[in-house]
């Protein structure tokens, strides 16, 4: 080792207290910001996954105009699922599975008091609640939508695209008198609430269906959804073999735009192909601003790490100032002196964040192992946290506190390299 780097690092055991002090404060900071990171990075996973399998999809498939025209009837622009259709867009690179989905909306009448509390019974009459609704195929559903079907709190989805069964959202079993989805299932068809919905005409079209299950929800999302098998409901709308969309799931969602840009040609104009972000850009623009608010609370928590390696330096300088004298009476030059104390600065820095960071990581570890609870604002049910950081992440902050401790022991050292030997020497 080069006697300066030597002499930079047994410089920092002279004042073993300040040194602690500084490094603790670097130790800490860092820390922290790495518990941080790892809890940013756990909601934004979960924000994203819970769009991607739960909401969105990764693609859709519509008819040419049916995103822009999203407010009007979407029975209007459905089209044929057809078998080659499936051939085509499976066979694309990086496509692994897709679902078929029929969008409709309706209103679900419970024609007979559907509570098990009897004075509820006794004085109870019909209830109605409008819903917005996708009929699915759930064998296919569940390989591009899996997390959608964990938010099923109460009962259980439908079996098959035939059924009679239906799965509404927790707020809209509240209206329809349902407080116990088994007391529900054992009901006779007789007391099951009806479905209304019209079809591609507005002529309105009735089935008794039965409530299966609830659903809940980890993000905030329409309350009227629901959940409806897709044979039922082709049927009761006089649209067989019709639907309004695919979605679509890949590989890896970095491949969203490239699969985009091939099935947008493969299909044709007759269709379009839509990404996540373009069919709710709110969330890729809460993930952003995510990112840009810890941006900032990095810069925070490393200008408080800097200032005390600054301080720390400055104190090391005005101990040290006859010793510099000497030195420099002895002949040693001044670049050698500022490399000196910008090293220690460096050498601080760099054990700082190496202790810091292996803390943080141990901590983020484990949280991980565990998983965190937190409910998302507008949600239902919880979310599992499981914090992770990235090597990127945490190469950049060694990097950045090392060459940044550096930095700012410019000035101090440059004090140090300018001070006049003879001055230095009198110093009291």
């Amino acid at each position: 080792m080069s006697p300066l780097f030597s002499m930079s690092f047994r410089n920092l055991t002279r004042n073993r207290r300040r040194t602690l002090l500084a490094l603790g404060a670097v130790v800490v900071g860092l820390c922290a910001l790495t518990l941080l990171r790892g809890f940013v990075n756990a909601v934004r996973q979960a924000q994203l996954a819970a769009t991607l399998y739960g909401t969105t999809g990764m693609l859709q498939i519509h008819h040419k105009g049916y995103v822009k025209n999203v407010l009007s009837n979407p029975l209007d622009l459905a089209f044929e699922d057809s078998l080659q259709l499936r051939k085509t867009i499976l066979s694309t690179a990086h496509v692994l599975a897709l679902s078929p989905r029929l969008q409709f909306s309706g209103s679900l009448s419970a024609t007979e008091p559907l509570s098990s509390n009897p004075q509820e019974l006794a004085n109870s009459e019909p209830k109605t609640t409008f819903l917005s609704a996708n009929a699915v195929d759930p064998e296919l559903d569940r390989k591009v939508m899996p997390q959608l079907y964990e938010w099923v709190i109460a009962g259980q989805v439908f079996t098959n695209a035939s059924d009679s069964a239906f799965v509404v959202h927790r707020d809209i079993a509240g209206p329809l008198g349902i407080d116990d989805i088994s007391q529900n299932l054992a009901q006779p068809k007789e007391q099951w609430p009806v479905l209304l919905a019209p079809d591609k005409e507005g002529a309105l079209s009735g089935d008794a269906l039965q409530i299966s299950g609830l659903l809940g929800s980890a993000v905030p999302t329409d309350k009227r959804l629901a959940l409806a098998p897709l044979k039922t409901i082709q049927r009761l709308l006089k649209m067989e073999n019709q639907i309004t969309e695919y979605v679509v799931r890949l590989d890896d969602v970095v491949h969203a735009e490239i699969v985009q840009t091939e099935l947008t040609s493969r299909l044709g104009d007759k269709f379009e192909v839509s990404r996540w972000d373009e069919l709710a850009p709110f969330i890729k623009d809460l993930l952003s601003n995510v990112d840009k608010i810890f941006g900032y609370i990095t810069a925070v928590f490393l200008l408080v790490i800097m200032l005390g390696i600054v301080n720390s330096m400055f104190m090391n300088v005005m101990e040290r100032v006859r010793e510099i004298g000497t030195m420099m009476a002895l002949g040693i030059r001044r670049g050698y002196i500022l490399s000196l104390f910008v090293l220690e600065g460096a050498f601080l820095g760099a054990l700082g964040a190496l202790l810091g960071l292996s803390v943080g990581v141990l901590i983020v570890f484990v949280a991980s192992r565990i998983g965190i609870r937190i409910p998302a604002p507008g949600s239902t049910i919880k979310f599992v946290l499981h914090p992770f950081v990235t090597q990127k992440f945490l190469f950049d902050s060694f990097v950045f506190t090392t060459c940044g401790a550096a930095f700012v022991s410019l000035w101090p050292a440059f004090r140090a390299s300018r001070l006049r030997p003879v001055e230095a020497l009198s110093a009291v």
